[in-house]
């Protein structure tokens, strides 16, 4: 059974000024400053070359030097503004990590800075997450199986509001895209879309095309792969991914198709396995002669397929699923929430006994372990409820409910 009640997560007490670092593409950084505003709390935003909206400019504290010099910079504007809140949006970006790098410092010397780090949802479409230290294989929600039995269980599940996202918004991020993409200002270590490049631009726009087209080109494939025999679904990340490059032993997204294909055809099951193309990577990659290569050398070519996009929410649903192999995706919770079996190649918070299996992929392909409902029902409580808030970045989002001042 669920609960159609709204949900929303702990409150954030904000206690003095606040620093927003770099956001998420668009205006919501700006309209979370005004809302502080609006709150009695004086906030500020380090503007990089890298332009972002809304920001009046009396807020403004601009950085143009060698990023390499920012931890000295920061602390100097931590002191001189008597910050005591640092906002940012991942931390895969330079500024971010020296950042995190330097709260630690301030903290042995006596001086407490809180840091906010914003990231889409886990538990996707309808959340964006907020955590205090780090995200993803960073995340303070990495713990282990027997802190999360120690946990209460909903009694009801909670059903998340579904809050549209507003049009006029999007053009914003479509400006903000095209800006970043003409600027060399490094903010980022290797090639992200934090940091486009012009040519992201067209890529951006094939992909759009390319999502109908593969709507039409793919609809016998997937009636193939999914309702003929049993299959495995496998998830690829997006191929720049911090996930895979810092948060697994795996480096790349062939490294991960070569393994995941080799143990499959090891395993020798009569079952098909489908791999799912991330959909923010659309315009960007095609593994299709990858995929096609690796198959024929391992000969398991008729049982493997490459598709883009589907909704996941009735693929967990269809019978003949028998589990979903991953690095570390958000797609892993939606595979637990339906009690699909997973596989996690990485770090993630829901890798542990009970909710991913264990034992060696090859295994995992000949008998899935099972999901604990029990320790998931638990462990979703605990994600919800500190990480979790309901509602997107370019429209609703629940400020008030979230934030609380002294």
């Amino acid at each position: 059974p669920n609960d159609r009640r709204p949900f929303f997560r702990k409150r954030v007490l904000i206690e003095g000024n606040c620093l927003f670092l770099v956001g998420p593409i668009g205006t919501f950084f700006a309209r979370l400053s005004n809302y502080f505003e609006n709150n009695n709390i004086k906030t500020y935003k380090i503007s990089f070359p890298l332009y972002e909206h809304g920001f009046h400019q009396s807020k403004i504290i601009k950085y143009e030097q060698d990023i390499n010099g920012f931890k000295s910079f920061l602390r100097e504007t931590i002191f001189n503004y008597e910050i005591k809140h640092i906002f940012m949006y991942g931390n895969v970006l330079i500024p971010h990590k020296k950042a995190l790098d330097l709260v630690k410092e301030l903290k042995l010397e006596g001086k407490y800075i809180k840091t906010h780090i914003f990231e889409l949802g886990y538990l996707r479409p309808n959340f964006v997450t907020l955590e205090d230290k780090g995200i993803n294989y960073n995340s303070s929600l990495i713990k282990s199986r027997e802190f999360y039995l120690k946990q209460e269980p909903y009694s009801v599940l909670p059903l998340p509001k579904k809050h549209a996202r507003l049009r006029i918004r999007k053009i914003w991020k479509g400006i903000t895209f095209i800006n970043h993409s003409f600027k060399n200002y490094k903010i980022v270590e290797k090639e992200h879309k934090l940091q486009p490049k012009p040519i992201y631009i067209w890529y951006q726009i094939k992909g759009f095309f390319l999502k109908y087209y593969f709507r039409l080109s793919e609809y016998k494939k997937k009636k193939k792969c999914f309702f003929e025999k049993k299959f495995f679904i496998v998830i690829l990340q997006v191929s720049t991914d911090s996930q895979i490059t810092e948060g697994s032993d795996i480096k790349d997204n062939k490294q991960f198709v070569y393994k995941v294909i080799k143990d499959f055809a090891m395993a020798s099951q009569n079952i098909n396995l489908v791999f799912k193309h991330h959909p923010r990577d659309r315009g960007y990659t095609n593994y299709s002669d990858l995929i096609e290569k690796f198959s024929k050398e391992f000969r398991v070519y008729k049982k493997v397929f490459y598709i883009h996009d589907l909704f996941l929410s009735k693929l967990f649903q269809n019978p003949n699923c028998k589990g979903t192999v991953l690095i570390n995706s958000s797609v892993g919770y939606q595979s637990l929430y339906h009690s699909v079996p997973v596989k996690s190649l990485g770090i993630t918070p829901y890798n542990i006994r009970g909710l991913t299996d264990q034992r060696d992929l090859i295994s995992f392909f000949k008998n899935p372990s099972s999901v604990d409902r029990l320790l998931f029902n638990k462990f979703y409580k605990y994600v919800l409820e500190n990480s979790q808030i309901n509602g997107n970045f370019d429209g609703y989002f629940p400020f008030n409910k979230v934030f609380v001042f002294k």
